[in-house]
């Protein structure tokens, strides 16, 4: 059970003792159904009016206009069960955002600098202890830099996760040899938009780059982005180039046919396991300007997913 939940029910215990108390020690017992009608100012006093990310009090301004001046038997005890529902109200607010506060954080983990050195796996494997991740991360819009000796430009993506049984979400980056982790609690609505392009087993994609080196993967060339992709169907051109990763080497598969009229290849040729890794090779034209010469997509052999 989350923490919230425990404070939850915490409170409601809490309140439903209080308004026990009211009905015992405020309230006049003559009055017919004191009893329900307290537990309906109390729910009066909880009942709120939510505009975008806004959440107004409506029902202690409705109890203030139009029931509060008509009261005139047992109004001590229907004014405090009023004001112990939005107080209830108050305490709800301070609990979400009290939890969002506790999970919601900037980490900074130290990092490998350079491309040719580094383990991608156990890069991967500290930003996961740092969230204190359940199960395996799934992560989206990953973005490797890097130069021809292996430095960093750059190296980002976002991730989303489960921490004490909740949905959570964090964007990390690389700044001065460290990743910058910032945390948040996901919402459903970011919850349905994101789920649909994450890449659920990263594990399989570091682990493959580790397998051979990335050094070994990359041609001649200025700098390079690094990317992942986990759809089958990939669209080579006469820029680009094949290869497998496999656990006995890297080897280039077929040079793909590509049509002189069109410039487009079959979808037989295009379609491939869902798991493969884009290197784009970018070289330099002059004034810090840089263009992308060609493309290598590197699939991972169904023998390493595991």
């Amino acid at each position: 059970m989350q923490l919230e939940s425990y404070l939850a029910w915490g409170m409601s215990v809490v309140f439903l003792i209080s308004l026990i108390l009211i009905y015992l020690k405020k309230a006049d017992h003559e009055e017919p159904n004191i009893g329900w009608k307290l537990i309906g100012y109390f729910f009066l006093g909880t009942f709120t009016f939510r505009i975008e990310s806004l959440v107004l009090p409506v029902g202690i301004a409705i109890f203030l206009l139009f029931f509060l001046p008509k009261l005139i038997v047992n109004k001590d005890a229907k004014k405090w069960a009023v004001s112990l529902g939005v107080l209830s109200f108050i305490s709800s607010i301070i609990v979400s955002h009290s939890v969002a506060a506790f999970y919601e954080e900037v980490l900074h983990v130290k990092a490998g600098t350079n491309v040719y050195e580094m383990n991608f796996y156990n890069e991967y494997e500290k930003v996961k202890k740092a969230l204190h991740a359940e199960g395996e991360l799934a992560i989206n819009n990953l973005e490797i830099n890097f130069n021809s000796d292996g430095e960093v430009w750059q190296f980002n993506y976002e991730t989303s996760y489960y921490r004490d049984g909740r949905d959570m979400n964090a964007w990390i980056t690389m700044h001065d040899g460290n990743y910058q982790i910032s945390t948040h609690v996901m919402d459903e609505e970011l919850e349905m938009v994101n789920r649909e392009n994450f890449i659920s087993s990263p594990s399989i994609y570091f682990k493959a780059l580790d397998l051979h080196g990335l050094k070994n993967m990359v041609p001649k060339g200025d700098s390079y982005y690094v990317s992942f992709t986990n759809s089958d169907a990939i669209q080579p051109d006469k820029n680009s180039s094949l290869w497998n990763i496999e656990r006995a080497g890297i080897t280039e598969k077929t040079a793909v046919a590509v049509t002189a009229e069109d410039n487009t290849e079959t979808e037989e040729e295009t379609e491939f396991e869902a798991y493969h890794i884009s290197i784009n090779t970018m070289n330099a034209m002059g004034a810090g300007a840089y263009q992308s010469d060609q493309v290598r997509y590197f699939i991972i052999s169904p023998e390493l997913f595991n």
